[in-house]
């Protein structure tokens, strides 16, 4: 006989503690793999094989070498993550990984910032400021960690990749399809005017041509968070563009009104062509006609109103003469 077993508080819990660990531990492996490939690479790369390619000067060959080197990387570090994500990995890492990513970021500039007021207030050399500077970015760590494992917060997580902002996956991909490609194609062409006016006006060269943060209580030591800005930022803006002009075709919620304009559209009755053209003829004729009794009628007005006997209407004229010879009037 087969019988239904309701879940426990603790089976509930172990399952909220393995969407927390999980979803900390790929924050943690993605923020690796990023030092790894764009920061332990080139520096590995400039120190040992750049020397022998390039002989320490710059170089075409030895640049696209380096950039091939971390394409692989990134590619066999994408496919170990997928591999270690596991096959049914549970619902809501993905977007786990990417609100512990985004954190980290927001925490890490304010952990900065506070430690660039804490260098100005104690010096450079404190060791006071370094260390209330490090204790402000573990306790930030802790709190966000300690936010995962929260009761609510599992839910939350889940509701976030609900919405299919993490998957390749389309919704209800065979229908709506000619209003949801034009939807698409909108938005990527007013992405491309974006980036076009970016390049056009070389908005990206103004600036330095990287974006680097200084590092507080280091001597001066910089933390580079894009190179190469003026080429970096509109290949990320495209990126970005693409993915969600896709994914916002895809939102359930406005998918599913791009799925019902189209149907309505389909109900609407199409005019032949003789028809439309005759319609239009008519159209013009009528808006000519009124256009030429509208004109008739206030030419004819505004004599009889500003005729001398009636004076409604000053016009220059009438008041040019009542100014010459004020007892006539």
């Amino acid at each position: 006989m087969a019988v239904a077993v309701k879940d426990t508080p603790e089976a509930a819990s172990r399952q909220v503690n393995r969407l927390a660990i999980g979803s900390l531990a790929g924050t943690v492996y993605i923020l690796a793999s990023i030092a790894l490939a764009f920061y332990a690479i080139p520096q590995l790369w400039a120190m040992t094989l750049s020397r022998v390619i390039a002989g320490g000067q710059e170089s075409v060959v030895d640049e696209a070498l380096l950039l091939l080197v971390i394409l692989a990387a990134i590619a066999g570090l994408a496919v170990l993550g997928r591999r270690l994500l596991g096959a049914n990995p549970p619902h809501g890492i993905r977007a786990g990984i990417f609100v512990g990513i985004f954190a980290v970021l927001v925490m890490g500039l304010v952990t900065r910032a506070i430690g660039g007021l804490l260098e100005s207030a104690f010096g450079s050399e404190s060791a006071l400021g370094a260390g209330l500077t490090l204790a402000v970015g573990v306790v930030l760590i802790g709190a966000l960690a300690s936010a995962y494992f929260r009761p609510r917060f599992d839910g939350t997580l889940v509701r976030i990749e609900d919405q299919g902002w993490f998957t390749m996956a389309a919704y209800k991909k065979n229908q709506g399809q000619r209003v949801r490609r034009g939807t698409l194609l909108a938005v990527l062409i007013l992405a491309g005017c974006g980036i076009y006016t970016l390049l056009a006006h070389d908005t990206l060269r103004t600036g330095s041509a990287n974006w680097e943060v200084s590092l507080p209580f280091t001597g001066g030591k910089t933390l580079l968070l894009l190179p190469n800005v003026q080429f970096a930022v509109p290949a990320l803006v495209c990126a970005a563009a693409l993915w969600f002009a896709y994914r916002i075709v895809n939102f359930p919620t406005f998918a599913d009104f791009l799925i019902a304009t189209e149907a309505e559209l389909n109900k609407v009755s199409w005019t032949t062509r003789k028809r439309l053209v005759q319609d239009t003829i008519v159209v013009l004729t009528t808006v000519f006609l009124f256009t030429l009794f509208l004109f008739i009628v206030d030419v004819v007005w505004f004599k009889v109103l500003s005729s001398p006997w009636i004076q409604v209407l000053q016009t220059p004229q009438s008041t040019r003469e009542k100014q010459a010879n004020p007892d006539e009037w």
